[in-house]
């Protein structure tokens, strides 16, 4: 392995390989099939990338995210690697012309997505070139069981038919031991070395706390914290409100989502990645090959949707092997919420026939014609017009892209927007003057922050429900606010591109499909019902309970989470003691409300009031007139 060593020192600038890295790379030289189960950040792509390198031939890549490849494509070229990634976007002519280049130009490494796979071109020219190995990622999407199933990958079977003698090394960060043996399955692997690392990392500290004041207590850790860190949300509104309140509280942060440009992406990204103590707050678009060594704490301020991708998000915390801190934080409502956004989500077989008919009449598609066509629409306006809910739309949208019945390329970007740009007597005299405007004006004043410092995404439809106007009427008074120069404004009527990939014929189409389909919507409520037992589990180490769902056990109890905290016995060995001596820290500098005392403590907050509560019956911790602690020396 000393080759490995070098390769690893010369391109990569590290001196030893991860856990299990060497092992793995050894396997796939002696052409063994290989399956490695390894956490995020464990470092994936140096186990197909050392090897690749060694052998004579290229490396083709599987993975289902183009931005993933992109960037390791880009990453590869700044080290003089040749490296090429096969996107939807060449024509044939240009397929063929870059086949070509492949066969003689000494690339080493061809990233491409199952889907490109299909294409009789790329199945051709992969025969005629020398190929060392197939590395798959995100190899759970293969299983029927997984919680990310895309049909695509039940096609990668092939791979063996494609070049016999080259090994498949199947990699993944997230996959029970059910997944795990459907992957083998599916893939055809032969008798393949299989390496299992802990998914959840001992240097991350779980905790969960329910409570209500969740700005406060955002705002108090990131300010205890003083790092880098990265909050999920699942909303992009909300991840760009919480961004712009925290900036307000002097917090360095930058918000990222999927309706971001790539252009912006880049830049936000970029700016997260230099900066030594700045938060990341983001929907789950975040993450996917990010590779940010210093990131302190992730916090969760949405349930997840399922516990594989709490732990891949968990994950990025805390590479560099230092001590890092999860926190899921949600309030009392949010559970009722989360049941009814689940329910509101889950579709069947009728649901996804019927819903795929009205998009092709929406779209004017005749019968048996529509392939390869593209189409721009306003998702909120479909909706309204074939009544559906904005949650259930998403959802048939997100599962017809799946199962590869249409490509989707949806942009909250492309919303109209608008500027007030005349003080606010000023316009409340011209909505005085008309009822219909002073009606819009005022919803919009009531929806929506900051218009008149800036310009502003809005939802027409939104507006339009609230104050019972209809849509054509709401677009007409806007214009004339526009041409009254109240406002600065910007009608986009549509928000999503989408390419239908097959022919429409409606029930032809959907029902070869029905068994994912239904299989996808119980899938959804078991993840959903995992997520709740996790969340309300309290006697349990957290970390035990998320290596159990992975099959896999833990020999002891953390000893850390807030599980174990409020655990008793647990409680009075370690918990509660760590707890007293942070306490005995703060109150004897200085003395402090509970509140700000709460704050300054990366414990739950019941289980501070609790040792706190010890320490005044003890006599240790006394109360001066202005109910502030402080400790008695």
């Amino acid at each position: 392995m000393n080759q490995a060593q070098d390769l690893l020192k010369t391109y990569w600038g590290h001196e030893a390989f991860r856990p299990q890295q060497e092992a793995i790379i050894d396997a796939v030289l002696n052409g063994k099939d290989v399956v490695a189960l390894l956490p995020t950040g464990g470092g994936k792509s140096l186990c197909f990338q050392i090897p690749g390198l060694m052998r004579e031939g290229i490396t083709v890549v599987i993975s289902p995210l183009v931005a993933l490849m992109q960037d390791q494509v880009n990453q590869l070229k700044e080290r003089n690697i040749k490296a090429v990634a096969l996107t939807g976007s060449q024509s044939a002519d240009d397929l063929v012309r870059l086949m070509d280049h492949l066969r003689f130009g000494g690339y080493k490494f061809l990233y491409l997505s199952p889907e490109r796979l299909k294409n009789d071109i790329v199945q051709d020219a992969l025969k005629g070139l020398t190929i060392n190995l197939f590395a798959i990622d995100e190899a759970h999407c293969i299983s029927k069981w997984g919680y990310d199933f895309r049909p695509a990958y039940q096609q990668l079977k092939i791979l063996k038919t494609l070049s016999p003698s080259a090994p498949i090394l199947a990699l993944t960060a997230t996959a029970t031991q059910e997944v795990l043996n459907d992957t083998i399955s599916e893939l055809q692997l032969n008798a393949p070395e299989i390496f299992v690392s802990p998914l959840i990392k001992e240097n991350i500290s779980v905790y969960i706390e329910q409570r209500e004041d969740l700005f406060d207590r955002v705002l108090g850790l990131i300010k205890k914290q003083g790092a880098t860190g990265i909050i999920y949300l699942q909303s992009r509104k909300k991840s760009e409100t919480l961004a712009k309140q925290l900036a307000h509280q002097g917090c360095q942060t930058q918000f990222y989502h999927g309706g971001m440009s790539d252009a912006d992406k880049s830049k936000k990204l970029q700016n997260w990645l230099k900066s030594e103590s700045q938060i990341m707050i983001a929907t789950s678009a975040f993450g996917m090959g990010i590779d940010h060594p210093g990131v302190r704490f992730v916090i969760h301020l949405d349930l997840p949707e399922s516990i594989e991708s709490y732990v891949q998000e968990v994950g990025r915390a805390g590479r560099d092997g230092q001590h890092a801190q999860a926190w899921l934080l949600y309030q009392d409502q949010d559970i009722m919420a989360y049941k009814s956004k689940v329910l509101q989500q889950n579709i069947d077989l009728k649901f996804v026939t019927e819903f795929y008919r009205s998009l092709n009449n929406y779209c004017q598609i005749p019968y048996g014609e529509g392939q390869q066509t593209s189409h721009v629409l306003s998702l909120a306006e479909f909706c309204h017009h074939y009544q559906y809910p904005y949650p259930k739309a998403l959802a048939g949208f997100n599962l017809l892209d799946r199962l590869g019945i249409i490509q989707l390329d949806q942009r909250s970007g492309r919303k109209s927007a608008l500027q007030f740009l005349v003080s606010s007597p000023t316009l409340q005299e011209a909505f005085a003057a008309s009822p219909d405007m002073g009606l819009i004006g005022g919803s919009i004043l009531r929806l929506y922050g900051g218009l008149f410092q800036s310009k502003h995404p809005v939802d027409l439809y939104l507006i339009a429900k609230k104050t019972e106007i209809p849509y054509p009427k709401v677009l007409k008074e806007l214009d004339r606010m526009s041409q009254l120069g109240l406002i600065d404004f910007t009608h986009q009527a549509t928000d999503t591109t989408l390419t239908f990939l097959v022919p429409r014929e409606d029930g032809h189409t959907i029902n070869p499909h029905a068994a994912i389909i239904n299989r996808a919507g119980e899938r959804r409520l078991k993840q959903s019902r995992q997520v709740l037992d996790f969340l309300t589990a309290k006697d349990q180490c957290l970390n035990q309970l998320l290596a159990q769902h992975f099959g896999q056990e833990l020999a002891k109890a953390c000893g850390r989470c807030s599980n174990c905290l409020r655990n008793k016995s647990n409680h009075q060995l370690t918990g509660a003691h760590q707890i007293e001596q942070q306490i005995k820290k703060l109150l004897i500098e200085t003395a402090m409300e509970a509140k700000d005392l709460k704050e300054s403590l990366n414990f739950a907050a019941n289980d501070v009031d609790t040792v706190l509560s010890w320490l005044v019956d003890k006599d240790r911790v006394r109360i001066n007139a202005i109910n502030q602690y402080y400790w008695n020396l």
